[in-house]
């Protein structure tokens, strides 16, 4: 017997929501826990941050802790080609806003 409120996803085996006011709400409730916890001093296991639309649940939808868009400060190195074993220079925070550093 389940005790959850949603339906589980047979395929991924989620929560399934059905109408984005539940997943907002749901949102808000993980980003309450992970507050309350920070606060207290202790571990939180939350990590959604977004939803997304799953095609096997018709229509339904699944929260995930990973983001939309991974985001790569530095450019990835080449392995063969031109320029290959050259080494890269990263950038330091200083350099990424613009400021400069005395």
């Amino acid at each position: 017997m389940s005790y959850h409120r949603f339906p589980i996803c047979k395929t991924s085996g989620k929560v399934r929501f059905g109408e984005r006011k539940d997943i907002k709400l749901a949102l808000r409730q993980a980003d309450r826990n992970r507050s309350q916890a920070l606060l207290n001093d202790v571990p939180c296991s939350r990590r959604e941050i977004r939803a997304y639309h799953c095609s096997d649940c018709n229509g339904g939808w699944h929260l995930t802790a990973s983001p939309e868009h991974l985001i790569r400060l530095v450019p990835a190195v080449q392995t063969h080609g031109p320029g290959a074993g050259t080494t890269r220079r990263t950038l330091s925070d200083s350099e990424l806003t613009g400021r400069r550093v005395a």
